[in-house]
């Protein structure tokens, strides 16, 4: 698998890094992980409404990480694959029905605790 991260010289910085894909996509069943080829690290601000998006034809997976918490990283990363994973199905403008969402929650609850305490602690330092 390839990882790629986009260079980021102004703040705010990714909130995982690069040495944490492998660390995330490793703690989650197979099944989720199944497919994916290339990770990106985006340097986009916001997306509108995902943090993560899993593009299962091209087996990419893009994260769009800067201005937020490692927790919150985690947990949208764990979302979307666990969608795919667990073969549940985004409605019209990719959004889950509440009910899938909350199941899909009480799933990854356990898997994000477990995983944010062995993220990087590396300081993350921009070019000025």
């Amino acid at each position: 698998m390839k990882v790629i991260e986009d260079k980021v010289t102004v703040y705010p910085p990714h909130a995982i890094c690069r040495a944490d894909v492998p660390l995330i996509l490793a703690a989650l069943p197979p099944e989720w992980t199944e497919g994916i080829k290339t990770v990106r690290l985006s340097s986009a601000q916001q997306w509108p409404l995902h943090r993560a998006r899993f593009m299962q034809i091209e087996g990419s997976l893009s994260i769009c990480s800067r201005g937020q918490t490692r927790e919150a990283t985690v947990h949208a990363i764990l979302m979307e694959l666990a969608v795919h994973g667990l073969g549940f199905r985004y409605q019209r403008g990719r959004h889950l029905p509440e009910k899938d969402a909350e199941q899909i929650r009480k799933i990854i609850a356990p898997l994000v605790e477990a995983i944010v305490p062995q993220l990087s602690r590396k300081k993350v330092w921009l070019d000025r």
